[in-house]
C-alpha cells in the first residue's frame, strides 16, 4: 500500500470518526479486497485497522470528554453499542476511566497520524526490544536525576534506590523535595505543573525518535503506576497518576518523616510489554554519575 492510499484511508478515518467505518468501505478506497487491505494495513502500521479506528475514536472522544460532555453521550457520538463498552475501552488504553480524566487531565490534543516511511517500518513502527529496554530505564533515569540536583546543590546526601520482583521501583532521598504551598489547593496545581502529562498510546510511543531525556511529563506519561510523595514542613503530600493522569485531589497529611521526597513507578507494561528493569544497567549508569557513585544505595530484588 502506497504512502498517499495510506494518507487517505487515515484521513478518511479522521474525518468520519463519529460515524461506524466499514472495513469494506476503507478497502474499497484502497482498491484491494477487505482481507488483503487488512493484511496491508497491519503490516504497514503495525496494528490491526480495527484497533487503529477504536484507539482513533476514544482519543477524539477525550477531547469530547474535557470540554464537558456527557459520557453516554460521548459513547454513542461514537458509535460504542454501550456507555459500559466506552468505559471498559477508554480505561483500558488511557488507565483511568471517564470521569476520573475528565476531572484531572488538564490538557489534550488528539495527536495527528503518522504514516510510516514504506521502508523504514521496522525503526519508525516497532521499537526494538533493545531500544525500548533502553528507553524504560531512561525513565528510571529521569526521576533520578531529580534527586541528583538537590544533591549538587548540597541538600541532598542520601538516596535510596529499590528494586521490586513486579517491576516497580522506589526512589527515596533526604532533599527538600519540591515546593509546595500550605495551601492544599495551590500545592496540587504545583504537583501537577511538574509530573502530570497526558496518555501515551503505543502509536505515540512508536513515534517518538529522541529519547535521550524525556522529561518528568513523557516519563509519567509512561508510567502505569506512578507515586509521587514529598516529605516536608511536618507533612506528608501524596499525589498518584496513572498514564500521566492524577487520580485524585493532594492528599495531605501530618508526618514525622524527615525532610524528602519518594517516588514510585512501574512502567507502562502496554508499552514495555514484560521487560524488566536490569540491576546491572542501573548500576553502569550510576558509576558514571559522580553524585551515583557518592550517594545511591541500591537494595537487590525483594
Amino acid at each position: 500500500m502506497n504512502e498517499n492510499t495510506l494518507n487517505n484511508i487515515l484521513a478518511y478515518i479522521d474525518n468520519h470518526i463519529r460515524q461506524k467505518i466499514a472495513l469494506e468501505k476503507l478497502a474499497g478506497i484502497a482498491g484491494y479486497s477487505p482481507f488483503y487491505f487488512s493484511r496491508l494495513f497491519s503490516e504497514r502500521m503495525g496494528i490491526s485497522v480495527t484497533s487503529y479506528i477504536r484507539t482513533r475514536k476514544l482519543q477524539f472522544s477525550l477531547m469530547d470528554l474535557l470540554a464537558g460532555n456527557k459520557v453516554i453521550d460521548v459513547a454513542m457520538q461514537y458509535s460504542f453499542e454501550s456507555h459500559e463498552g466506552f468505559t471498559r475501552s477508554f480505561t483500558k488504553l488511557f488507565g483511568s476511566a471517564p470521569k476520573t480524566v475528565r476531572k484531572y487531565l488538564y490538557a489534550y490534543q488528539v495527536p495527528p497520524y503518522i504514516v510510516p516511511p514504506l521502508n523504514q517500518w521496522e525503526e519508525t513502527i516497532m521499537k526494538t526490544t533493545k531500544n525500548k529496554t533502553e528507553d524504560m530505564h531512561r525513565i528510571l533515569f529521569e526521576f533520578l536525576n531529580q534527586s541528583f540536583m538537590e544533591a549538587e546543590k548540597g541538600y541532598c546526601t542520601e538516596i535510596q534506590l529499590e528494586l521490586f520482583p513486579d517491576n516497580h521501583v522506589r526512589i527515596l532521598d533526604n532533599g527538600r523535595g519540591i515546593p509546595l504551598s500550605s495551601d492544599r489547593g495551590k500545592a496540587h496545581d504545583s504537583i501537577n505543573r511538574i509530573f502530570a502529562g497526558y496518555p501515551v498510546t503505543n502509536i505515540e510511543y512508536n513515534s517518538l525518535d529522541d529519547f535521550d531525556h524525556p522529561g518528568l511529563q513523557t516519563a509519567c506519561s509512561l508510567c502505569e503506576e506512578l507515586t509521587i510523595i514529598v516529605y516536608k514542613n511536618n507533612t506528608r503530600y501524596q499525589q498518584d497518576y496513572k498514564k500521566g493522569i492524577a487520580q485524585h485531589d493532594l492528599t495531605c497529611h501530618a508526618s514525622a518523616h524527615a525532610a524528602g521526597m519518594e517516588i514510585i513507578l512501574l512502567p507502562d507494561k502496554d508499552i514495555f510489554g514484560g521487560l524488566s528493569f536490569s540491576r546491572e544497567t542501573i548500576t553502569r549508569w550510576l558509576e558514571q554519575t559522580p553524585y551515583g557513585r557518592k550517594y545511591v544505595t541500591v537494595r537487590p530484588f525483594c
